[in-house]
This record gives C-alpha cells, structure tokens and sequence, in this order.
C-alpha cells in the first residue's frame, strides 16, 4: 500500500467503490485521513469492509477534496451528480493518482512512467516493466491495469512504477508528475465520454500537462494528432516511429529496430520477441526501448528482455493449437483500430467480433480484412459490423460466443487461425472483456481435451 502523509487530517470524499476507489479509500484511511467513501451500486457499497456515507447527502463544505474513481462521468454524456456537486462548492476534485503524488517525498528514491494512448497501452506497460526488471531494477505496473496504484507495494530504491493512464483518469488528474511519459497513438474512441475527437484528445494530451518541465516524453509520430504533440513538446521529446525512419529517436522497420540516439545508429533484431508480432507490437516495442534508453539501459540488455516478454492475457494470446489451427484471444481489442492491428497480424482468419459498440463502427474495419476468411458476428452490434463488411468478406450472424467459436472451429483447416478480436466492448454480453476472453478460453480447452 502507498500512504500519503500529506493527506493526514483532510477530510476526502471518495466517489466510486471498485478497484481504484476500494485502494483509494484504504490508503486514504491509512494515511490519517477521514475519509466519506461512497458508491451508488448498493452491492459495492455492501461488500466494503469499511463504513460507508451517502455523499449525495454529504455537506461538501466539510470536504477538502473529492476523489473520483476513473469510470464516473466527469464531462459527457453529462457531468455526475456528485462532479456537479463539487464544482459548485468549490470542492478539488482529484485522482488516485494525486494521492500517489503526495506520498512520493516519503518513497525510497524511484521514477515513475505512465503510458496513455488508444491502443497499445497495457501490453507496453507490461513490457516496460518486464524490460525494468529484466535488465536488472525493480518495477512494478499499476493504474488502468491490473492494480490501483496506491494498492501497490512500496518499491526499494532505485525502483520504476510503471502506470497506464486512461483517458478518463487523465481527466481528473492535476498533482501527480510522472517523471517519462509516453504517448503511443489515437484514434476514435470513448466518444460518448468525452463528446468529440477534439476533447479527447485533450484529455489524453494531458499527460504532458501534469508533467514538470524535467520530465521527458516518449511521443509517436506515426498519427498527425500525436506528431502535433511531439511538436508542442519538441523540446524534451524523444520520438519513434513504425511508419518511417527518424533521424533522432527509435524506428523500427521490417521487424528490426533502429537506435538513433548515439553518434551512430544502432540495428537491432525484434524476430526473437515471440510475443511481439506485428507492427503495432513493433510500436510498442520502440516506444518500450526508448523508455529504456532515458532509464539508463544498454540496447542489448533492453532487446533480451523483449525476447523473454511472454505477452499479455486477453491481448492477442495464443490459447492453443488444435490441428494446426491456432485460437487466439484478443478480447482486449474493444475498438475498431485495435481490432484492425491484430487483423494486420495474421492471415487465413476465422474471425470472431462484435458485442456493444463504442459509438459508430466507422470504416476502419473495412481496410484490414484481406486475411479473414469468415466473420462470425454477435452481439448487439452484429448486424452494424455484417453491413459494413457484406461487399468484402463472407459473414454468419451467431446468437452467442460459444456457437461462434463452435462453427469457426468447424470450418477452420490446418494453417488457419480462430481470433477472437471483437472490435466492441464485452458490455452486452458479459461484465468485461476479462470475461469474454476467459469464456473464450474455456471454450478452446474443451477442444482440446476433446482432441486428445
């Protein structure tokens, strides 16, 4: 647990009682503060071990700040209740990020790295703090993946916290000042929380708002809006790039990565990186090794690492391999673009999609399907994705993921690959797409113990 002895005496509110707000208010209560914890799903408040107190009666003039757990509404469709409350009283409305922030004088001596962007950022935080530890410090990831940041152990000196930051707890975030900062891409998504293209991108270019002019920034130039950034922010940026060479920075290309940095450029092989595959995977790759690079790394060091990276669940995972026909899980891809990359990643394709969409499907899916030999759609978005693909690939509409896969494995011959990359969030159909991946899983096993 990470205390923040700044916080001893106030009095904060917490909105918000799943994993984030359940650290928050633990860590809170264990750096002395006197804490009104709240959630408006009667089951969560329920299964808390600690008192609980309706903050929509609260009087906020007692309140020195209100912290807000990453999945409430702060500006669209409409502001909550309780953000509307606070802003009206004058009442600082913070993030379990500001908490950490204030508990860091008391740290043994650390740097923190916090990765934002549409697509890519769990596998890249997971790799940096695989490639940390692997080349010899200690690390440890938290925030939008797996673990509340301040539910995290304490690190020894000279440790790395690795944090994925959202667009939604980016939003709410002031204090907190990481010392790397690395931006892989945008593209549309989470629209309904941020009302267009324009603001949400200016709630994830906020990443390099909250930093300090010492800290750096890792910054793709592969997309216009992230190349804008990269220019604001030219003056501590270090750049990378999949789409062309950059003569300061980190590139990659044809599965081998270019080091830029030194007097003279350095090559590398990404081939022995098994869970790299692909060019979005080479994008966080590079953006990994520049991360490296600004920690003090040797490139050789950094690259062994990537080759003992063993990937990440629900994020195109190899679950198994049937007569020659390989599942793979990617329930992670929830949004066209991500979809579109793993797509990009393999051919001969049985691929299965859809549940509830984030907004309007668009185009994008329309441009990555050369390798798909069948779409099995389901979900509430199944007739939007059939429509959209009915010109360019064969499609069967399924009632349920279990007689998607049945029929994909059916059709499916040696050579060929079973992917579950849905391009929607799980939200119709199950509660996440930790779920949806795990459901996934299961079913395959069952193959495979059929097989045998």
């Amino acid at each position: 647990m990470i205390k923040a002895q700044t916080y001893k005496g106030k009095t904060i509110g917490v909105f918000g009682l799943a994993r984030t707000g359940v650290a928050a208010v633990e860590a809170l209560m264990a750096s002395g503060a006197d804490v009104r914890a709240w959630d408006d799903n009667p089951g969560r408040n329920a299964a808390v071990s600690f008192d609980t107190c309706n903050l929509h009666n609260a009087d906020f003039e007692e309140l020195d700040a209100l912290l807000l757990a990453p999945g409430v509404p702060f500006t669209h469709p409409e502001p909550h209740g309780l953000v509307k409350k606070a802003k009206q009283t004058g009442v600082e409305i913070i993030s379990d990020f500001d908490v950490f922030e204030g508990g860091r004088h008391d740290l043994p001596q650390h740097q923190t790295v916090a990765i934002t962007g549409t697509n890519g950022k769990s596998t890249t935080t997971a790799l940096i703090a695989h490639m940390v530890n692997g080349c010899g410090r200690s690390a440890i990831m938290g925030g939008n993946i797996g673990t509340g940041v301040l539910a995290l152990d304490p690190l020894p000196a000279g440790g790395v916290y690795v944090f994925e930051m959202s667009s939604f707890q980016l939003d709410i975030t002031s204090k907190f000042k990481p010392d790397i900062s690395v931006f892989l891409n945008i593209s549309p998504d989470h629209l309904d929380r941020h009302g267009d293209m324009a603001a949400y991108a200016r709630a994830k270019g906020r990443i390099f708002d909250i930093q300090d002019e010492t800290g750096k920034a890792v910054i793709s130039v592969d997309d216009q809006a992230s190349k804008n950034f990269a220019t604001q922010h030219a003056e501590r940026t270090l750049p990378f790039s999949v789409k062309s060479n950059v003569d300061y920075g980190v590139y990659a290309q044809n599965s081998m990565l270019y080091d830029c940095l030194g007097e003279c450029e350095v090559a590398y092989d990404l081939g022995g990186a098994k869970a790299l595959v692909g060019e979005h995977n080479h994008q966080n790759a590079v953006a990994a090794y520049a991360v490296g690079k600004l920690l003090g790394f040797d490139g050789a060091a950094i690259i062994e690492a990537f080759n003992s990276f063993p990937g990440l669940e629900h994020r195109q995972e190899t679950v198994a391999d049937i007569a020659g026909v390989m599942f793979v899980n990617d329930s992670k891809g929830t949004n066209p673009d991500a979809a579109a990359r793993a797509l990009d990643a393999f051919d001969n394709i049985h691929w299965i999609a859809g549940g509830r969409a984030k907004g309007e499907m668009g185009t994008t899916l329309t441009c990555h399907v050369a390798g798909v030999k069948r779409a099995y759609l389901i979900g509430e978005s199944a007739q939007e994705i059939a429509d959209l693909l009915s010109e360019k690939i064969p499609y069967s509409i399924f009632s349920s993921l279990k007689s998607a896969v049945d029929a994909a494995k059916h059709e499916a011959v040696a050579g060929d690959v079973v992917l579950l990359s849905p391009a929607c969030t799980a939200f119709d159909q199950f509660d996440s797409f930790v779920e949806r991946g795990n459901v996934f899983k299961s079913i395959v096993e069952e193959y495979g113990e059929l097989s045998q």
